[in-house]
């Protein structure tokens, strides 16, 4: 069977296609990028598509019996998400699994929640055989992190002191590869989330433990965090961000037991924890 996978050179995308390839899947991954294909493991074929121009997902999509479906954030995401299921519809795509996010409908005044929630309903709509992953926030996420957390002893995020259930990317993966090959688990939605629940500041005692230097949390300001980032990104992004980010402050995105239940249903494994995560990634940025 051929396994589509869109996004498959992200943070998220390129260890599904890891632990497809790990299956002996046969594995075509959607790039916008032509460059990236070059990069793409062996094993792994590459196509260009772009779910803002549908006319390109013909080719892409031509022949693909599974779909993992990873909608990028942008201000056109629903767009680009009803694109990609007309296209897995045409190809007669027999399941797709979609990454949307932890509780997304407890969340619906933030504009990236609020597009992952119209694409679940279009899923629903479409027909096609889906499930439908949540991760929570990426530990990997705070690899981006790293100048500020290694060089100035900041963890910057204003994440809050509720706490998150934060997760890591290669359970991501496993989750998603197993609900793409095995039969069962269509029509259904599963959290994933990590087995900690972190705060701001316990995620820069965290840090802070396992370089063996004073990390400390930057604090709840998301104003100031703005004026940090908006070099780096554009200012609709910034906005989304600071919204979520406000929530985090005031609700969390904690897991509940059930929640964790019905992770190991699709996991089929204990999460990692952020613990292990964080001394791997220091012990990588040491050497």
């Amino acid at each position: 069977m051929k396994v589509l996978v869109t996004g498959g050179t992200g943070t998220v995308g390129s260890q599904v296609v890891a632990h497809l390839l790990d299956r002996d899947a046969d594995v075509r991954v959607m790039t916008r990028s032509p460059e990236k294909i070059a990069t793409l493991p062996p094993g792994a074929e590459g196509v260009v598509g772009n779910m803002s121009h549908p006319g390109s997902l013909g080719p892409a999509f031509a022949g693909a019996d599974l779909v993992f479906l990873l909608t990028p954030l942008a201000e056109d995401e629903v767009e680009q998400g009803m694109a990609a299921m007309a296209a897995a519809a045409a190809a007669g795509a027999r399941k797709i699994v979609y990454m949307s996010v932890h509780n997304a409908a407890a969340g619906p005044h933030i504009p990236h929640f609020a597009s992952k929630v119209e694409i679940m309903k279009g899923l629903r709509e479409s027909g096609i055989p889906h499930v439908v992953i949540e991760p929570n926030d990426f530990f990997q996420n705070d690899v981006w992190l790293r100048e500020p957390i290694t060089q100035y002893g900041l963890y910057p995020s204003p994440i809050g002191s509720v706490g998150l259930s934060r997760v890591d990317v290669r359970d991501i993966a496993q989750a998603a590869v197993n609900a793409l090959l095995q039969d069962g688990h269509e029509g259904k939605a599963y959290p994933l989330v990590g087995p900690d629940v972190l705060t701001g500041e316990e995620t820069a005692a965290v840090w802070a433990e396992h370089l063996g230097r004073d990390v400390r949390y930057g604090g709840d300001d998301v104003e100031a965090w703005a004026g940090q980032v908006r070099s780096l990104m554009p200012e609709w992004l910034v906005r989304d961000l600071c919204i979520m980010f406000e929530h985090f402050q005031q609700e969390g995105l904690v897991a509940s037991d059930e929640d964790l239940a019905r992770q190991r249903e699709v996991l089929g494994l204990e999460p990692r924890s952020f613990h292990a995560f964080a001394a791997e990634t220091a012990e990588r940025w040491r050497s």
